[in-house]
């Protein structure tokens, strides 16, 4: 399965226009698991007090080893996107080949206006 899409930077006049090649399995994994992240909901997690082995951990939390679960992981949105949905992701990326090409900034506006103009009409208008 192959996913086209294109890239600009209206600041420096650039674009790109880049290709991703895997099968479609990995998109559809990569998809789910991104739905799932946004449906999560942001619930808190309790209080219950853990603690901490790793220095650099302990350096990070102002030299106390000890904290709350909510403290350190905050909610259940967040516990899914660090330990469900990144884990995924990355392996769903290494399975993606990626191909980019640079092309002109004006020959871009010419190709992709018709499909999005809502979009290059705020980046003309932008400052």
């Amino acid at each position: 399965m192959k996913s086209w899409s294109y890239g600009i930077n209206s600041i420096y006049n650039k674009a790109n226009i880049y290709l991703e090649e895997a099968s479609w399995w990995v998109f559809t994994i990569d998809r789910i698991t991104e739905f799932l992240c946004d449906l999560t909901p942001s619930i808190s997690l309790p209080k219950i007090k853990m603690r901490l082995k790793s220095g650099e951990d302990i350096e990070f939390n102002g030299g106390s080893d000890w904290t709350t679960l909510r403290d350190w992981y905050g909610d259940l949105s967040q516990v899914f996107h660090c330990f469900v949905h990144m884990p995924v992701s990355d392996f769903c990326q290494k399975r993606i080949k990626r191909k980019s090409m640079e092309i002109d900034y004006n020959r871009a506006k010419e190709m992709f206006y018709g499909e999005d103009k809502e979009f290059w009409d705020k980046e003309i208008l932008a400052p």
